[in-house]
């Protein structure tokens, strides 16, 4: 049984504890209930349902709603219970009345949220979600090598895309067999996001030119999908002559990579080298300006006056009033983390990790796009998906 996962070191949890056992302190909070997949699994090493309970003083609690036995082999927390009845949840974390208990606000249900307070209407509830992000923002070294780690087996994924791409295969069919062999060969699976209505199917996001649309979902640029309820991601489209973009995260532990190439089944033409060549341009710009205390909201602006140095403004992330307003996110046990490299972004520290993604766009013509994930370290960055930026397919 111990042998199925590799499980997380108990000294990361135990860090992750007392850092935020020390915020619940300077803020008069008495604990933290924490319920989220993310949250669970990143403060007890596994993501059962049910809850963890950090008190500021005292053991925390490792609640589960079925399974105990299985989850008392996992977890890292010492005391592991059945969550029991949730009208009761207060009173069987032993919490009394007159205290401020801690939740993830805005993404719990109203009316969970509700029924919690109706049970205990002495309890004052406060919001830790932004606080929980902001500690998961930065990164330990275990949590780089992760990342690391699921960067690297997508990169091999792109090497492996050149021996079975054809012109005549469609962006499903290369998509399924680029995520089975991610499978076969170590990915673990789910791609968890953050933003509401965000689910992800798929691992490898392949998008042709002739396919590709404005930023339907979260992203600059989209596929059409597979049915109208999910109009985005891979299509039934043939890859043609054309080039595509693979925008593949990669997953290790539950720590998520993020990496774009652009492929092409023959030969990119001198324009399209010379598109690439400006995305090259602003990924080496990055590379040099990636680095601790940067504000990321004027980085931001630097790369936007830079594409228009390039030629390539008007098809930079998206067209005209549809461009995304980033350039780049964090990754970790989720796609979509701290920090945001937008026009508000805050100021980078060591041990955030961050995937950069310039795009360029021409509607139903021509999709580009070159994306790395950086760890900032103390004097700079380090580029974790080290790949060619575009690949050439012999036909």
């Amino acid at each position: 049984m111990d042998n199925i996962y590799t499980g997380i070191p108990s000294s990361e949890i135990e860090s992750r504890i007392k850092h935020l056992k020390s915020y619940l302190k300077k803020e008069n909070i008495d604990g933290a209930i924490l319920l989220s997949t993310p949250e669970l699994y990143y403060y007890s090493g596994v993501g059962y349902d049910g809850a963890v309970y950090i008190p500021v003083e005292g053991d925390p609690i490792h609640l589960v709603k079925r399974n105990l036995k299985l989850a008392k082999s996992f977890s890292r927390l010492p005391t592991v219970t059945s969550f029991g009845r949730k009208s009761r949840l207060f009173k069987t974390l032993n919490i009394k009345p007159f205290t401020k208990i801690a939740l993830e606000l805005d993404i719990l249900s109203f009316s969970f949220v509700n029924f919690l307070q109706s049970k205990t209407r002495n309890v004052q509830l406060t919001n830790c979600s932004s606080i929980l992000r902001q500690f998961r923002s930065i990164k330990s070294d275990y949590e780089i090598n992760r990342i690391k780690n699921a960067a690297k087996l997508v990169v091999n994924s792109f090497e492996y895309c050149l021996e079975i791409a054809t012109p005549e295969m469609t962006e499903i069919e290369l998509a399924v067999r680029l995520e089975s062999w991610l499978l076969d060969n170590g990915h673990d699976g789910f791609i968890t996001t953050y933003g509401f209505n965000t689910e992800l199917l798929h691992y490898a996001y392949v998008i042709s030119s002739k396919s590709s649309v404005l930023n339907i979902h979260f992203t600059p640029i989209s596929g059409y999908g597979l049915t109208l309820k999910y109009p985005y991601g891979p299509s039934r489209q043939k890859l043609g002559k054309k080039p595509f973009i693979i925008d593949t995260c990669g997953n290790q532990n539950g720590y998520i990579s993020d990496t774009t190439r652009t492929f092409i089944c023959g030969k990119f033409d001198t324009e399209t080298h010379n598109e690439l060549e400006a995305l090259q341009h602003i990924k080496h710009f990055l590379q040099t300006n990636l680095k601790p205390n940067v504000n990321l909201s004027d980085l931001y602006n630097e790369v936007m006056d830079l594409t228009k140095e390039l030629s390539i403004y008007d098809s930079f992330m998206g067209t005209s009033v549809d461009r995304v307003a980033f350039i780049g996110h964090g990754v970790g046990l989720e796609l979509d983390e701290l920090p945001v490299f937008y026009p508000k972004g805050p100021r980078l520290v060591p041990g955030n990790i961050l995937a950069c993604e310039p795009k360029f766009f021409i509607q139903g013509e021509k999709v580009l796009g070159v994306e790395d994930t950086y760890a900032i370290t103390e004097s700079g960055n380090i580029l974790l998906s080290k790949s060619p930026d575009y690949y050439e397919i012999s036909t």
